[in-house]
């Protein structure tokens, strides 16, 4: 592959991602960010800034905006960790929790791409997707 290849590969990745980013929060109502948060907190229950910062690999600053928003909105609730007072923790409100459980039933990722994609399809985009991040670190 040449450069110019390369760089028309790389434009076309990001255009799809803006596009399946933008279909994904259309149906949800909520950005793929503050999605991914709230789909963490819904496997640990409970997590600190910090950790969720580090697991979506997003910096500190975001992730304190994302969570204010998603506080506001009641997908999460803050506390004081009762071991260290200075230390805060977020964790999974049910409303949440219930919007998460209606996102997996409700939502078919053929609807968002189209029904000629198979199973064996994404299997193979993700095996893809994995290369390349795994090769790029």
């Amino acid at each position: 592959m040449n450069v110019k290849e390369y760089v028309k590969l790389l434009h076309d990745i990001k255009i799809l991602e803006r596009k399946v980013v933008d279909i994904f929060e259309k149906k949800l109502g909520i950005s793929l960010t503050r999605f991914q948060i709230i789909k963490y907190l819904y496997e640990v229950d409970v997590a600190t800034p910090k950790k969720i910062a580090q697991i979506l690999e997003i910096d500190a600053a975001a992730i304190t905006r994302h969570l204010k928003k998603l506080e506001e909105g009641g997908y999460v609730r803050k506390k004081r960790n009762e071991d260290n007072n200075r230390e805060v923790l977020v964790e999974i409100t049910e409303f949440s929790k219930s919007k998460i459980d209606q996102c997996v039933k409700e939502t078919d990722i053929r609807e968002f791409i189209g029904p000629e994609f198979t199973k064996e399809d994404f299997k193979q985009l993700v095996i893809l997707l994995n290369k390349f991040n795994n090769n790029l670190i």
